[in-house]
């Protein structure tokens, strides 16, 4: 889903749409198992696309739905 709209946030963001602690969005980070961090030059923070991470929510969604 790579929509115009998309922008970048970051790992507070992630904590805040997601519920999950950050603890644990970078441990799921540094497992493969969240989004990729979209690193510019020069800029400090890790950056991550709203885009990606609304996927990733819908994925976790669809697993639910498979499993349940």
């Amino acid at each position: 889903m790579n929509e115009p709209n998309d922008k970048f946030i970051k790992i507070d963001e992630i904590v805040e749409i997601t519920g999950i602690g950050k603890t644990k969005v970078n441990e799921l980070i540094a497992k493969g198992k969240l989004i990729k961090p979209i690193i510019i030059e020069g800029f400090n923070n890790r950056l991550f696309s709203y885009n990606e991470l609304q996927d990733w929510i819908e994925a976790q969604k669809q697993k639910r739905s498979k499993t349940a």
